[in-house]
């Protein structure tokens, strides 16, 4: 790693906008997390900083807390939805809410090597990957759309959701509904400790483990090979099939012996 990421062996990641940084309990396990938000909490192992990562893209006077020439790994950038919202379309004003995600995409060309910029489906990302529970098992849709600076190939659709009665056509609950299940159920769904964090930030904000977990393996692929990790590594793509012709022929072997054996 080069000195503008730091001393670490682990890989850099910056997160932002993230007052809570629930994401970061799955991040910390892949790298040293810096989380940076307008009231970040100290909730898990990243190292929480307090500042306003929504920043003019005009120029370069942008007092980011960040200091020059020092470069992420990964960055993963959480920019308010709310003037893309459904709430918003329903009740309110969209043009009353700014749009972060041109500060977030200024910070992640910035300073991160690689980048993941969260929000809902309407918003206005560079062909981003969609996401929802039922790719992943879950019991809830969340869908959500990631802007990546990497290919991310889109997960397989699944024809039914995993609910608690078992599989099923149709949702179990929704964010919307947050109130109805206990802050423990949406901490399991989502994959988190319940502990450090409200009931209807895990239900509403809080991005699904497998989500990240998915995310951060393609990144990985790409860190890897950058790093020239991946030279030497074996295919073993097709490793199952291979050992599956291995043993059928085997078995024909030992056929033949036996056939062979029981004529003379």
């Amino acid at each position: 790693m080069s000195d503008a990421h730091g001393d670490s062996e682990r890989p850099s990641i910056l997160h932002c906008f993230a007052d809570y940084g629930t994401e970061s309990e799955v991040l910390s396990n892949f790298g040293d997390v810096v989380r940076v938000s307008i009231d970040a909490k100290d909730t898990n192992e990243s190292d929480p900083v307090v500042a306003d990562a929504h920043l003019a893209v005009d120029g370069k006077d942008w007092n980011f807390p960040i200091k020059d020439g020092f470069s992420f790994d990964l960055g993963l950038f959480h920019p308010v939805c709310s003037k893309w919202a459904a709430t918003t379309s329903i009740s309110g004003d969209p043009d009353a809410h700014e749009n972060m995600i041109p500060s977030a995409r200024a910070i992640a060309e910035e300073y991160c090597d690689h980048y993941i910029i969260e929000n809902v489906p309407q918003a206005p990302l560079r062909d981003p990957v969609i996401l929802n529970g039922r790719m992943f098992g879950l019991p809830i849709q969340y869908e959500r759309a990631f802007e990546t600076s990497y290919r991310v190939p889109s997960p397989p659709r699944q024809g039914s959701l995993l609910t608690s009665d078992g599989s099923s056509d149709t949702v179990e609950t929704s964010s919307f509904y947050f109130s109805e299940r206990s802050k423990e159920w949406w901490a399991a769904t989502k994959g988190y400790d319940p502990r450090p964090y409200t009931k209807q930030h895990l239900a509403k904000n809080t991005i699904p483990r497998p989500y990240i977990q998915y995310l951060v393996r393609a990144w990985l692929r790409v860190y890897e090979e950058e790093r020239g990790i991946s030279e030497d590594r074996v295919d073993y793509s097709t490793y199952d099939a291979d050992m599956k012709q291995k043993r059928r022929e085997m078995q024909n072997l030992r056929l033949d012996e036996f056939e062979d054996t029981a004529r003379d």
